[in-house]
């Protein structure tokens, strides 16, 4: 008979930080599909993006990057006193997530704004170029908060495999 090999139950701390790290991934994907729902208004002239999208699509991205911080913290104080490396990894990738989201803080700011209709903010966040330029030369931008979602989609799925192992 094959010996059983025992688990390592959870310390202290690495329960909550997994946890937070899910929550984590649930507000990216609900930023995500937010997101992709205000897709077709964000390369449209200011006064045409939806206020009820603008701010959904702002709250979301705020609670993500929240969310994140707070998963980040977690897993760096659980590895405090657990001395497992996946937690400082984890909070590792929550940072650079956070990192990568905060580089599109002036297209979520443009996009925010242009939902409230307040030209004058726009202008000032875009500079001299029209709204459509504005999106066009945000790729970059896009692109750093697309890579955010996608590892915090990795790293809480890492956290699902944690808590399911245990």
């Amino acid at each position: 008979m094959p010996k059983q090999i025992k688990k390592r139950p959870l310390k202290k701390g690495e329960r909550p930080a997994a946890v937070l790290t899910i929550i984590a991934m649930i507000t990216g994907l609900i930023f995500s599909v937010m997101f992709i729902i205000m897709i077709p208004d964000i390369d449209s002239s200011a006064e045409d993006v939806q206020f009820a999208k603008a701010i959904s699509a702002a709250a979301g991205y705020v609670l993500f990057v929240l969310a994140t911080a707070a998963a980040m913290i977690a897993s760096l104080m659980s590895y405090k006193k657990s001395k497992q490396m996946g937690d400082v990894m984890r909070g590792f990738f929550c940072g650079v997530s956070i990192f990568t989201a905060l580089l599109s803080i002036r297209f979520m700011l443009a996009l925010f704004f242009a939902g409230l209709d307040d030209q004058d903010a726009v202008n000032k966040i875009i500079g001299n170029n029209t709204y459509s330029e504005f999106i066009k030369n945000q790729a970059p931008s896009f692109a750093c908060l697309v890579i955010a979602l996608a590892i915090m989609l990795f790293t809480g799925i890492s956290a699902i495999v944690k808590l399911a192992k245990r």
